[in-house]
Formats: C-alpha cells, sequence, structure tokens
C-alpha cells in the first residue's frame, strides 16, 4: 500500500483524488503523507488575459452569392468599400490584448430574393471579425477553438437584424418582428432580438442618411389576407393528399385481386383495413378542413369589422398561429398585443435607397455586436468596452453614399 500511494504521490493529481487516496489509506490503517498540487504558475491568467497580440486577416468569402448580380468590375469598388469598414473596428480596438482578432469579409448570399424582387438594387455586403480568446492548457497560453464574441457590418444588409415570424407577404417577402430598443450609443438607437440573454448580448445599431428605416410597417389587414392565404394553401395540400391516398387505395385493391391469400376472408381483411385506414385518414381532414375554412371565414368578418384606420394599424403579434387558428386568448389583435413579448410586424422594404447610386454604393450599415459578457471572459468584456466607447459611429455615417440631388 505504502509502495502505490507512493507511486500516486509521484504523478501530479488533483487535491480531490489525493484526498480521497489519504482518506482509503487512513481507514485501511496506514499512515498517510500526501503533499497537494500547488497551482501551475507558469501561466498565470492575467497575464494571459492582458496577451498582446497582432490582427489576423483570414481572406474573403462569398458566401453563395447570387454571382450573376456581381460583374468583375464592381469585385474592387466592393473590396475598398470592405477595407474602410474593417478599417472602424481596428481604430476603435488597435492593439488586441489576450484576443486574437480575425478579420474577414465576405459578399452574402440573397437569402430574401431581394435582388430578383429589385434588379437594380443595393448589393450586399459584410465585414467581419471574430475575437478568439487565450487560456492556459497545460501551462501554455492556448487560442480558443471556438467564439461567441464578434463584431461585424454589413453594407445595405439587415443580417440577422430581426426574427421571422414564419409567414410570407403574397409577393413571397417574409414578415419579420420588429427587435426591442435596448438603448442608445452616442445618440443612435441600440436593438436587440434577444433582449433578456444574460450572458451573451446580441446587439444592433443601424447607421443610416436619415430617420426611415430599411423596413415598413406590415399592417393589420396584410396580416389578415396572408393568413387566409395561408389556410386557402392548407386546403389545396389537403385536398391533393386525399386525391393521393384514394388513389393509393385503389392500387392496393388491385394488387390484393392478384396476389393469392390463404382465404377469401384474409383477402376482403386486408381490403377492408386499407379502406377503413384511409376513411379515418379523410374524416379527419374534412375534420380540419371545416375549422380552416371557418377560420378564412371569421378573419373576413373581423376584417369586415375593421375601420380603415384599423386596417392599416401596423399589427403586432406575439403568437400568430393562435390569431390564425382563433386558439383561446389569442384570437384577436387585442389578445396579440397583450403579450408581454409581443413585436410590431415589419418587412424588407423594397422602395429604400437610391436605384441611382452604383450597386457597390454603401446606403446604410448594420452594425451587428455579438459578445460574451460572462465574468471568466476579461478579455473580450474589455474589448467590448473599449471598442462601444471608441467606435466612431458619426464616422461611419459619413461613408454613406447620397444620390446627387436634382
Amino acid at each position: 500500500m505504502k509502495l502505490m500511494l507512493k507511486r500516486i504521490a509521484a504523478k501530479p493529481a488533483a487535491p480531490a483524488f489525493l484526498y480521497l487516496v489519504a482518506c482509503v489509506g487512513l481507514l485501511a490503517g496506514y499512515p498517510v503523507s500526501v503533499a497537494l498540487a500547488q497551482p501551475d504558475m507558469s501561466c498565470p491568467e492575467a497575464t494571459v488575459q492582458q496577451r498582446p497580440t497582432q490582427w489576423i486577416r483570414r481572406g474573403s468569402s462569398w458566401v453563395g452569392s447570387d454571382l450573376q448580380n456581381i460583374t468583375r468590375a464592381m469585385q474592387p469598388q466592393i473590396a475598398a468599400r470592405q477595407d474602410k469598414l474593417l478599417s472602424f473596428i481596428r481604430q476603435a480596438y488597435p492593439e488586441p490584448r489576450g484576443l486574437e482578432a480575425r478579420q474577414g469579409t465576405s459578399i452574402n448570399t440573397d437569402h430574401h430574393s431581394l435582388y430578383e424582387k429589385r434588379p437594380n438594387g443595393p448589393l450586399r455586403y459584410t465585414v467581419r471579425v471574430m475575437f478568439h480568446h487565450y487560456w492556459c492548457f497545460r501551462g501554455k497560453p492556448e487560442v480558443s477553438g471556438e467564439t461567441g464574441t464578434r463584431i461585424e457590418m454589413h453594407a445595405n444588409f439587415l443580417y440577422k437584424f430581426m426574427r421571422e415570424v414564419g409567414y410570407q407577404l403574397p409577393n413571397g417577402q417574409e414578415i419579420y418582428y420588429m427587435p426591442k430598443q435596448v438603448g442608445t450609443l452616442k445618440g443612435y438607437p441600440v436593438y436587440s432580438t434577444h433582449p433578456d440573454d444574460r450572458d451573451r448580448k446580441r446587439e444592433s445599431i443601424l447607421i443610416l442618411p436619415d430617420q426611415r428605416l430599411p423596413v415598413r410597417a406590415v399592417s393589420r389587414e396584410e396580416v389578415v389576407r396572408l393568413f387566409q392565404a395561408t389556410l386557402r394553401n392548407m386546403l389545396a395540400e389537403n385536398e391533393e393528399t386525399t386525391k393521393v391516398l384514394e388513389a393509393s387505395l385503389k392500387e392496393s385493391e388491385a394488387y390484393a385481386a392478384r396476389i393469392e391469400f390463404k382465404t377469401e376472408a384474409e383477402r376482403q381483411k386486408y381490403i377492408n383495413g386499407n379502406r377503413q385506414s384511409v376513411e379515418r385518414g379523410r374524416q379527419k381532414r374534412e375534420a380540419s378542413a371545416r375549422e380552416w375554412r371557418e377560420n378564412i371565414d371569421r378573419l373576413e368578418t373581423m376584417l369586415t369589422a375593421m375601420t380603415p384606420a384599423e386596417r392599416s394599424t401596423q399589427a403586432v403579434l406575439g403568437e400568430p398561429y393562435g390569431l390564425m387558428m382563433n386558439q383561446r386568448g389569442q384570437g384577436t389583435f387585442a389578445e396579440q398585443a397583450a403579450f408581454p413579448y409581443s413585436r410590431p410586424v415589419v418587412t424588407h422594404d423594397l422602395a429604400y435607397g437610391s436605384s441611382k447610386l452604383p450597386r457597390p454604393a454603401v446606403q446604410f450599415i448594420h452594425l451587428q455586436m455579438t459578445y460574451e459578457t460572462a465574468p471568466d471572459m476579461v478579455a473580450k468584456r474589455a474589448m467590448m468596452s473599449q471598442f462601444l466607447e471608441k467606435v466612431d459611429l458619426d464616422g461611419l455615417r459619413g461613408m454613406l453614399e447620397l444620390p446627387p440631388t436634382p
């Protein structure tokens, strides 16, 4: 036992493990003397958190871009603007400490088919800096492989500025919950889609030429109409399902007529079982269809009862499915607005910006900040504090390109 304890004590071990070994030895009646391991001071956390580093350039990428919208001549124009956007981040945090600042650029995909809806609209592109913190691993400073802290600037692009509601307008545009304003920074509103997150902030600032936002309100009438269209699509899919299953039933009966069964009773049992299964499904679908038709009519009655002013009022939603399906306590706009998490509904404003400018022109900037605030993220919290203090928002606004005055 003494020999075993000597071997164990000769290796680095956690204090809890050594304490357990000592207890076992004492219970067995052996004298035990174990020296607890001392903290490893070869990599002090305070030193690692102040480790000076250099900015790192990680190149550029075309994230699923629609190549037909970006000509070769546009590429250097975009690159020059991206470099200038990145310079504002570096100016606000010029000397990284305890962090590896990885900067990169991308030209973004057309998530919302806006290029299709606005053939001569502005191009969308991004600059991004990922901040990876250093930590001690086996006595040496190591950089983290992943990070939840990044600063992004999106030109002409509302990337993750708002959350999708899950329904589309008749022209295919998604509708969104307008994010909540959680404060201001140097006179600019700060928005968040997740204002209640504790250890990770997700905040956005829009740099605009004037007070007009690149989104427009979605009215109550538009919401009613899109719900009715959704229910009609559900009815059409329901009817198509019934047709497919009835055709499959005929095929199964023809198959049953061709193959051999031990008895004719078994053949009939097989046929009847399939018929009953299809019939049960049909009855359920008919019940759903009746409910959907009733809600289409209910929504029409709701709309008819509205004044013109009420129809044009911006919709506020919290449980959109409950409004569409008249669920208890959710079936009116007043009930929807009463939820503490309800938000006004918006969509992209297709008329925003000018077609008189070159397509790479910066017409607005979406500054997006995602950062960790946990107590152990010392370097990241210090970086964000400095960035928020030093970032030149008015300088960014000076980057905006305006159409020529007539």
